[in-house]
């Protein structure tokens, strides 16, 4: 029988605010890092895809050991994973600010160092904040429709945490399609505190519900790994959370390099924005009922056909126009807008399809494996400055113009790589066993099962 209490608005939307504060600092990343580093810095831009590399190579090693930590942890009065969005969350906006710290004078040497060695500082202390705060959904509650509106939620509080920099930034740190170190370090700053003050909200407002096991088993990495390993729910997934999150950051990166320098017209990222998630934005008040009548498989299946064919066509156009591309981009980000609302929920699925096959429960750790693969997409997300880098971009010529044969290879890497993704998470979720039969008699079966611990 379900006993667990029934979640509040409150509670919603104090989950909603842990996003929101990680995603200030995470989209202005996104979009602004790469650019900074070559732009400011002055740092290449195959020097900025190895810092990368480095720092998520290093998060397959911090990520599973994080997890490993936080699964093996007792309660505190506080709970398993709240205390963490404060002990971890302070040190997150602490370690943003380090980042956008301009220091002029210094060799190129010197930058490089301090790029990396800041970068991967915020990697380790996102994984703190990150870990716990996935893993607090499946302990908040047990039921499917909560559960898809933590999701949702999660996904709202993203959103709102991704405005700043979607709408604000390209009038603010962008001076004449340059941009402007000085007001990008205050921009970061201000983000910092806001960052500290959302996590304060999400840590009063959310609860665990769920109690933890009275006797958890010991945990093996490499037991865990293998079973995860044979879990094909699990691995589809991750590599659609992967390319979802890679998708998602390279269009953010080469979308700031495209209207500065392509088309010349900078603050229209701020329209391109507001045009582009404005169907998610509507779709929101729909996801539970679509849930119910199609599922979430079925549906994202869709949207990603639709984001597919949205991105070859803007790939085969070649458009001059910026109104035209951003009107493309609106057809793109509808089509995977459902996946990137129900992503959340459905790493909760496989966590608990996890759970039915191996009778262990181990969110924290499958939630760090899932994080490990969104952390690989934001290393192939630097394929962008990478990219952009091959085809001839000159930092020394911002504001002076591009040679042609570099704009047009700006606009190729720019669309390809985008529908080459999609491609690949269609075929992924067309893979995925988990449809809407097949998780219902999946939340069967796992009830039976924990009714019999």
């Amino acid at each position: 029988m379900d006993n667990q209490k029934t979640l509040t608005t409150k509670n919603y939307i104090g989950y909603a605010f842990c996003d929101a504060g990680g995603m200030l600092a995470f989209s202005a990343m996104g979009s602004y890092l790469s650019v900074y580093f070559t732009d400011i810095l002055k740092i290449s831009t195959s020097a900025v895809f190895i810092i990368m590399l480095v720092a998520r190579i290093w998060d397959g090693i911090n990520d599973p050991i994080m997890g490993f930590f936080v699964q093996a942890r007792k309660p505190s009065k506080h709970g398993k994973y709240r205390p963490y969005l404060i002990g971890g969350g302070i040190p997150l906006a602490v370690s943003v600010v380090l980042i956008f710290t301009y220091i002029p004078g210094l060799s190129s040497g010197a930058y490089i160092a301090i790029a990396a060695a800041t970068y991967i500082l915020y990697g380790m202390l996102y994984t703190v904040v990150c870990v716990p705060y996935g893993s607090l959904a499946s302990v908040m509650t047990v039921r499917e429709n909560e559960r898809s509106l933590l999701s949702v939620f999660r996904s709202i509080g993203g959103g709102v945490g991704s405005i700043p920099t979607a709408i604000l930034f390209p009038m603010l740190v962008l001076v004449d399609n340059k941009l402007d170190s000085g007001r990008l370090f205050t921009a970061m700053l201000i983000i910092a505190v806001l960052m500290i003050i959302m996590y304060f909200i999400g840590f009063s407002w959310t609860r665990e519900n769920v109690p933890p096991e009275e006797n958890p088993h010991k945990m093996r990495f490499s037991e865990t790994l293998k079973s995860l390993l044979k879990n094909r729910a699990f691995v589809l997934m991750s590599i659609v959370g992967c390319l979802l999150m890679a998708s998602s950051m390279y269009m953010g990166t080469v979308n700031v390099y495209l209207f500065k320098d392509y088309f010349g017209k900078g603050g229209l990222l701020t329209v391109l924005t507001i045009i582009s998630y404005a169907p998610m934005v509507i779709m929101i008040p729909f996801v539970n009922k679509m849930i119910k009548n199609f599922g979430k498989k079925e549906i994202s299946v869709v949207g990603l056909a639709i984001s597919c064919a949205a991105s070859f066509i803007v790939f085969v156009l070649r458009v001059t126009n910026p109104w035209i591309y951003i009107l493309m981009n609106a057809f793109i980000n509808l089509g995977v807008g459902f996946l990137t609302l129900e992503v959340w929920a459905m790493a909760m699925d496989v966590s608990d399809y996890q759970e039915l096959k191996t009778k262990k429960r181990e969110e924290a750790v499958n939630y760090a494996v899932f994080t490990f693969m969104r952390k690989v997409g934001q290393a192939l997300a630097a394929l962008a400055p990478f990219f952009v880098g091959l085809v001839g971009y000159d930092s020394e010529l911002v504001g002076l113009g591009q040679n042609t044969e570099t704009l047009k290879g700006m606009y190729t890497v720019s669309t390809l790589v985008p529908f080459i993704m999609f491609a690949v998470m269609l075929a992924c979720m067309i893979l995925y066993p988990l449809n809407k039969k097949k998780t219902v008699q999946m939340r069967e079966e796992l009830a039976k099962q924990r009714e019999a611990y």
